[in-house]
């Protein structure tokens, strides 16, 4: 059983990146889900939430200087792009298109203006990651929306992407550009790791923001079940230091903490990087392994795993008694780990990814059939293939002081048969996929 964690690690050195955004229909939230495909939900739209429908997985960001500069930013790595020797040229090449387009809202999606650009990459000896910068048109909308679609042309795959902008709020987070002191590029994650140092610029210049240190989430606390009547415990209280007043400085990730940045004398609008210790976001330690655990364990079973002298040997007992069987114990860790990492990749906030509501979601259900995003929440939808039943999860965007953004989901006791069915699946030794 010890070679079940080294399995799990094994398979971690996956590094998928993908960004999206999708929902569902419900009787009481008609409103927000009228307008387009985006807002009401595809199944296209749900493979953005699926790593595994495509081999190009770009990361897109926007930044903002003043009301009409506004950049950008995709970055590539041309390690999955596909190389070909059979052009005029007969170098070996790999082309992709940048598409976007503007529009309004993710309700009111009618074309305001679109860019294209092509870019040719030459096969350089090892995988580099390069950033494409677009100037993005000026349009009179205060906030719109931006959707990104990347292709890479010689293998036809591709990935979508969608960026709010704000010309409004000198706050946000596009109003900072974060470049990694290593190789000089923009960071495209929304943390930063142990080791890692980079030069944090404020990009209004009339404005001086704090440089806030604080503590680390607790990452004791797991998400309640879908179907949870208990009020939100929540993560901990943020305690910051106020540490400079620059418009530019440099920081460095020394130890697992937050890092805040404001000119928002209300702080409510910020930027927000979690320092993350080890190989985030691959799960390499067993008390990184419980974590997710708790999803499937009642609250006895997982506060003897917590309290476990052994842990790596609770974890591994944990798995075992779900089937008796090494080689299915294997396979159901393949599974739900891999899961739990994409979550880390997809979904991390100021939390990691598997401990937000939707990395919950994810880890025990699976990636949503349909996907739908509207301009206040997410909404999953999942359908049985045989018996055409349809259930939604709604996630509200919000946002808490000196937290960032986070996604929370709507709790329904409509959720407790389909929830309890997914994890019995799993403790009888099968992997659940709605």
């Amino acid at each position: 059983m010890n070679k079940i964690i080294k399995a799990v690690l094994i398979l971690s050195a996956i590094t998928l990146c993908a960004g999206c955004a999708l929902v569902g229909r419900t009787k009481s939230d008609e409103t927000e889900h009228q307008g387009s495909v985006i807002s009401s939900g595809s199944e296209q739209l749900a493979l953005m939430y699926n790593p595994y429908s495509t081999t190009i997985h770009p990361k897109v960001f926007a930044k903002k200087h003043n009301l009409e500069d506004i950049e950008l930013y995709v970055v590539i790595n041309d390690g999955e792009l596909l190389f070909s020797k059979a052009n005029a040229l007969k170098s070996n090449s790999a082309q992709v298109k940048i598409f976007y387009k503007i529009m309004e809202s993710y309700e009111k999606t009618m074309l305001i203006d679109s860019c294209t650009r092509t870019i040719t990459f030459t096969k350089e000896a090892s995988p580099k990651t390069y950033a494409i910068k677009l100037k993005v048109k000026p349009v009179e909308l205060k906030k719109f929306v931006i959707q990104t679609t990347v292709t890479d042309l010689l293998r036809g795959k591709m990935s979508i992407h969608f960026t709010e902008i704000d010309k409004t709020n000198p706050f946000s987070e596009d109003n900072y550009m974060v470049t990694k002191l290593d190789n000089l590029q923009p960071l495209a994650d929304h943390y930063i790791k142990t080791g890692d140092a980079v030069r944090v610029d404020y990009l209004c210049a009339q404005r001086y923001p704090a440089l806030m240190s604080g503590n680390k989430p607790h990452e004791t606390i797991i998400p309640l079940s879908p179907y949870s009547s208990d009020p939100a415990v929540e993560d901990t209280t943020l305690f910051y230091n106020t540490m400079e007043e620059r418009a530019s400085y440099v920081m460095r990730g020394d130890t697992a903490r937050m890092f805040a940045s404001t000119a928002d004398t209300n702080f409510n609008q910020n930027l927000v990087l979690p320092c993350f210790d080890g190989d985030f976001p691959n799960i390499n330690t067993p008390d990184e392994m419980m974590l997710p655990i708790a999803y499937l364990a009642t609250p006895e079973e997982y506060a003897t795993l917590r309290n476990a002298t052994a842990k790596k040997l609770a974890v591994d007992d944990f798995w075992y008694s779900c089937t008796h069987d090494i080689r299915k114990a294997k396979e159901l860790i393949k599974v739900y780990y891999t899961r739990a990492i994409i979550s880390n990749l997809l979904f991390t906030d100021y939390r990691k990814g598997m401990l937000t509501d939707r990395g919950m979601v994810y880890i025990v259900l699976g990636p949503p059939k349909m996907l739908a995003i509207t301009s206040t929440a997410e909404i999953w939808t999942y359908r049985d293939n045989k018996s055409g039943q349809r259930v939604r999860f709604i996630f509200r965007r919000t946002r808490t002081k000196l937290s960032g953004e986070k996604y929370v989901l709507r709790r329904s006791t409509e959720f407790k048969p389909t929830w309890d069915r997914a994890v019995q699946t799993w403790r009888k030794g099968n992997i659940y996929t709605f």
